[in-house]
């Protein structure tokens, strides 16, 4: 909040704060210096302030960094987790808990409808999040948690593909390697959706290994994982953005794992 927040924000995120003119809410990555995420958010306005949802692991690194410049600004920036109930939804649009200024319900997928509803209440829900998570893993678009914290450019995960960079509006923190990325053809890895039988649960962070020959290397990193039973996973991995789709990869350590490359259901620009 505060009379610098849309030009504060603008300085710091990788999507283009003016487009709320145009657009109910944004989704983007806020970054480092060197273009690489602590968090990837959706951002809403809602009453003179601007809202940034994201997975609550990743909140200290982005709090951290907004705190350092924020200083320099008429800028207030909080965490408001406690203040605030997010549940997903899909299939039909949700019963508001109440229509009011303390309500806010963001569609944010199609086929199926996929909503996101924040309340100042209490909001019951039915199902736990991994069927949340098992649809983003569908649509290939990622959530950054702490384990990955620093470790990726934001078209590493394919923000590009979801308007989640805006390459026009200027200067941000990050910008240069993000740009560099986009107009040197320096992109080298991408995120890829992977299923397949396991012998141990899959977390974020946990590295893959792909077959070179008789031998293994590493391929990639886990940023989001569900567990769909005991031997078989379902997962989006950052992974060479030029791998053969029928490499065969495992995760570290599980001898007895095998994923499946899947394709990507929308074209990486």
């Amino acid at each position: 909040a505060g009379e610098d927040a849309n030009r504060f924000l603008q300085g710091q995120l990788t999507c283009d704060i003016e487009q709320l003119s145009d657009k109910p809410f944004l989704y983007g990555a806020h970054c480092d210096p060197t273009g690489k995420a602590f968090s990837v958010f959706w951002l809403v306005p809602w009453q003179q302030r601007l809202l940034l949802i994201m997975h609550k692991s990743a909140i200290t690194g982005s709090m951290a960094q907004l705190q350092k410049y924020g200083v320099f600004n008429k800028v207030e920036i909080a965490d408001v987790t406690e203040q605030w109930h997010i549940s997903g939804h899909f299939g039909e649009q949700p019963t508001l808990p109440q229509r009011d200024d303390d309500t806010l319900l963001l569609q944010v997928g199609s086929a199926p409808q996929q909503y996101l509803l924040l309340s100042r209440q209490p909001i019951s829900t039915d199902y736990p999040q991994p069927y949340w998570d098992a649809l983003e893993i569908e649509r290939v678009r990622p959530q950054l948690t702490s384990e990955n914290n620093q470790a990726f450019v934001p078209q590493m995960m394919n923000l590009q593909a979801w308007d989640g960079i805006s390459f026009d509006k200027g200067c941000y923190i990050g910008q240069e390697t993000i740009a560099r990325m986009k107009y040197l053809g320096k992109q080298k890895r991408a995120l890829f959706r992977l299923s397949g039988k396991v012998t141990a649960q899959v977390t974020p962070g946990v590295q893959l290994e792909k077959a070179i020959g008789d031998n293994w290397r590493r391929a990639g990193t886990v940023i989001m994982a569900v567990n769909r039973t005991d031997t078989h996973v379902d997962l989006l991995a950052v992974l060479p953005s030029d791998i053969d789709a029928d490499t065969a990869i495992r995760v570290r350590d599980d001898d007895a794992s095998l994923l499946e490359i899947h394709s990507l259901p929308y074209q990486l620009g």
